[in-house]
């Protein structure tokens, strides 16, 4: 196995909310409002337990995700990834605010990769881009090592 890429877009997270909704049935707000991780601006600036909450929703969603993707358990021990999020619209945004915390998080709950310390994730690469008719993240995992 060479590459993964891995896509969360509005169909990814329409299933997952049909699951979430099956799981959590007095839930009425959406759990994962963007196919894209949150600023960092959004989330440092929220008090403790929101964004406890917003992590974990993250981290769920994630691991659903990759279990939904077909990659659960694959305990990936070194590899590199590159992290594009396309936006709907053409704001300027910092690369660097869109660190994606909650992702790495979930990938490692998910068992996707052993962990997102430095000697198992050599490089991580941030883009940011546009698209108005599919705005999306897209993971390119490469350089794999198992």
């Amino acid at each position: 196995m060479n590459d993964i890429k891995l896509i969360i877009h509005s169909s990814v997270l329409e299933a997952y909310e049909e699951y979430y909704f099956l799981m959590h049935p007095k839930a009425r707000k959406k759990p994962i409002d963007n196919p894209w991780h949150p600023s960092i601006n959004q989330w440092m600036i929220m008090k403790r337990p929101m964004m406890n909450a917003l992590k974990q929703k993250w981290k769920d969603f994630m691991v659903w995700f990759i279990k939904y993707s077909g990659y659960d358990n694959l305990n990936i021990s070194e590899c590199e990834m590159t992290f594009t999020a396309y936006f709907k619209t053409k704001v300027r945004r910092d690369a660097d605010n869109c660190v994606p915390k909650f992702i790495l998080d979930g990938l490692v709950d998910s068992g996707f990769i052993i962990d997102d310390d430095s000697r198992h994730l050599k490089s991580l690469t941030l883009k940011c881009a546009y698209d108005s008719v599919n705005p999306r993240t897209e993971i390119l995992i490469n350089n794999i090592k198992f």
